[in-house]
């Protein structure tokens, strides 16, 4: 399998799935295939640009600008995670203030190589990608002499949009280079993170009961009639913006309130609603039930290497943490649910992947779903949504490998919180007050590490992955951090809690088993 020392690839099971399983999903992916031919070609790009992943020197970048609803002032605080998978001699484009402290914190403090930073010009008028026009010419010049000196460049993008794949197109013609896109072609990439493309492969794959009942509606007065209906069997209704990311899309209705509501003013009020939260009437939308007894939130991270190079790798499996009526996400913790659904939840992760992998994706990707019912072991599980991108969690998972060879070394924590107010800190007044509480190479493998620098300084959250010995340590350290910045921040962590049991845990339960996973049909 190809990969690059900073983007270390550390499997956590092998799931073995039964030849019969193997042919059914190469068929399934022929289908898809055969009414959309043009899910896995790149070759409008040119023929030095492929899907791949090479030990050169790399270009890493983190745009949102493509995403529907994710790209705001705010989003700019995390493209400097880019910087925590790059290496020596890499580039990083940002587009945002260039921070030079958190630069050296990631050099010097996190030893994590000398990357050479480059900030592209803000203008919000237009995407930073691709690079174009006199303002982007230095840049564009540099990243094609690095290209063509080396004959190669990997591309290392947060996702993989096609102005992303344009850019490499642009490099490979402009320096002769093999230019190799970590990422999925852009057609599938759109497809895998479109929430009602990826409910239908569910259904394919896994079947109906292994995801929520969903619908699609392609106009107004269906939105207003599929909510109407669902609202009379459950409690809350979600209609979801399918191409957003994360919460960002999510509308979630409480039933009661709509089941009052004649058609015409419940279409009306949705659509406004949905209006506000930045919608500009594109359909089709997705409706679906929005559990309420939920009991875990977990999601399966995994690395998608080219068919020929071998099965998807689960790399992890992490409770997420969230908050508010539109479950945004604010951390994550490992797994801590019994032992048999962690190996289904990796098993069914294995086979949507599988699937993706034989329609032509490669890199990055992870499953997002949903344990809810009123006892963990009779619990169902349902798949929500994928992210074909890297994101809230692999980012840091993949630091963590880089520390520490296996982040299972250690008990993590990711602390990702916006929209508070606390005093801005500089990151070196930050790293001061924390003191002994701060992660350093060389030391014991525990502590503080921040993951991007700008909501704290600005004084609007906090960004920090915390790793301690045992998940008692980590808990410990998280509250140590809260008292340091006592007075600023209070309370913003306190009321984090990663899913708690409706019963006695028993045995084992909390870790999750390494080992071969053999795939059981009636699991």
């Amino acid at each position: 399998m190809s990969t690059r020392a900073a983007l270390p690839i550390v499997g956590q099971c092998e799931v073995l799935l039964p030849d019969a399983e193997h042919r059914r999903l190469s068929q399934l992916a022929q289908r898809i295939l055969k009414h959309e031919p043009g899910l896995p070609l790149c070759e409008a790009f040119g023929r030095g640009v492929a899907s791949g992943l090479d030990d050169g020197p790399a270009l890493l970048f983190e745009d949102h600008s493509e995403i529907t609803l994710f790209s705001c002032p705010e989003d700019e605080t995390l493209q400097y995670r880019s910087l925590l998978l790059a290496d020596d001699d890499d580039l990083v484009l940002i587009r945002t203030r260039r921070n030079l402290a958190f630069e050296r914190y990631c050099c010097e403090t996190l030893a994590l190589g000398n990357a050479e930073v480059m900030v592209l010009p803000s203008d919000s008028t237009r995407p930073p990608l691709p690079l174009h026009g006199a303002d982007h010419a230095d840049t564009f010049r540099t990243i094609v002499n690095v290209a063509r000196r080396q004959g190669r460049l990997t591309i290392i993008p947060y996702i993989g949009t096609e102005s992303a794949w344009r850019l490499a197109g642009q490099i490979a013609a402009a320096s002769g280079a093999q230019i190799s896109m970590a990422a999925p072609p852009p057609t599938l990439t759109q497809r895998v993170n479109n929430k009602l493309w990826f409910a239908r492969r569910v259904t394919e794959v896994l079947g109906h009961d292994a995801r929520p009942p969903s619908y699609q509606a392609s106009g107004p007065a269906a939105v207003a009639v599929r909510v109407a209906a669902l609202a009379r069997r459950t409690d809350r209704v979600v209609v979801k913006i399918p191409d957003s990311a994360g919460s960002a899309g999510n509308l979630v209705l409480e039933s009661a309130a709509v089941r009052a509501l004649p058609l015409h003013e419940l279409q009306g009020q949705i659509l406004g609603l949905l209006e506000s939260l930045g919608w500009r009437s594109h359909f089709p939308l997705l409706v679906s039930v929005w559990d309420c007894a939920v009991l875990s939130s977990p999601s399966v991270q995994l690395w998608v290497p080219l068919l020929e190079e071998g099965l998807p790798v689960v790399e992890g499996l992490f409770d997420q943490i969230v908050r508010g009526d539109q479950s945004e996400f604010i951390g994550a913790t490992p797994c801590d649910l019994p032992p048999p659904l962690c190996r289904r939840l990796a098993t069914e992760a294995t086979q949507l992947a599988l699937l993706f992998q034989h329609l032509g994706y490669f890199g990055r990707c992870s499953f997002d779903a949903i344990i809810s019912g009123t006892d963990v072991r009779s619990a169902s599980l349902r798949w929500v949504e994928c992210n074909g991108r890297w994101g809230g969690t692999s980012v840091p998972m993949t630091l963590a490998n880089r520390l520490l060879g296996d982040w299972t070394r250690r008990s993590v924590m990711v602390v990702q919180r916006g929209g508070l107010k606390h005093r801005g800190w500089d990151l070196p007044a930050a790293l001061d007050r924390l003191g002994p509480l701060v992660y350093r190479r060389g030391g014991d493998g525990t502590g503080a590490i921040v993951l991007t620098p700008g909501r704290l300084e600005e004084g609007c959250g906090l960004h920090l992955l915390l790793m301690g010995h045992t998940l008692p340590d980590v808990e410990r350290l998280r509250s140590d951090v809260e008292a340091a910045f006592a007075g600023t921040a209070s309370g913003v962590i306190r009321e984090w809690r990663p899913f708690e049991r409706t019963e006695k845990s028993p045995p084992g339960v909390g870790k999750f088993d390494s080992g071969k996973i053999e795939h059981n049909a009636g699991a």
